[in-house]
């Protein structure tokens, strides 16, 4: 399980939109998915392929989180003409 803490249930929420579609992808002896909690994202994730397959998955979510972050930043410093 991994939580993370968005501050703001806006924020939190458009996070969430962007990353449900991906958990769409099933992959044999992986089951992820996460849900909104006010503010946060929890993210679960059931493995049956080994430890190296369950940091992997752990690892793409933290990417995407990454990426949402500076894509929100950017937009939160542009300014309208």
């Amino acid at each position: 399980m991994l939580k993370v803490e968005f501050g703001k249930p806006s924020l939190a929420k458009l996070v969430y939109s962007s990353i449900k579609p991906d958990e769409l992808v099933e992959v044999k002896g992986i089951k992820a998915f996460s849900e909104i909690k006010e503010d946060a994202i929890v993210f679960r994730v059931k493995c049956k392929r080994g430890v190296m397959s369950l940091a992997y998955t752990l690892y793409e979510y933290l990417q995407y989180l990454k990426l949402i972050q500076e894509a929100v930043l950017i937009l939160e410093e542009a300014k309208c003409p």
